[in-house]
């Protein structure tokens, strides 16, 4: 029960950074394409802020992913 609190608590810490929520929405609402290829990744400078948009955008690109299966279903 511990570790799922603790879960939930690190998942809303993420969604205030900035960085998270950038790459949510290009990972959502951006133009499909590989992660390397995206230009907005390169524009955080700090690791933690890199790592935040990657985990961002991998959130949101499952989104993406999860609703066109639905709609193809």
């Amino acid at each position: 029960m511990i570790r799922e609190q603790r879960v939930i608590e690190d998942l809303g810490v993420r969604r205030e950074d900035p960085a998270y929520r950038n790459g949510w929405e290009d990972g959502r609402f951006g133009p499909p394409q590989l992660f390397l290829e995206n230009p907005n990744h390169s524009g955080w400078e700090g690791h933690r802020e890199r790592l935040a948009y990657y985990r961002g955008h991998r959130d949101g690109r499952r989104i993406r992913e999860m609703l066109e299966h639905e709609e193809s279903a």
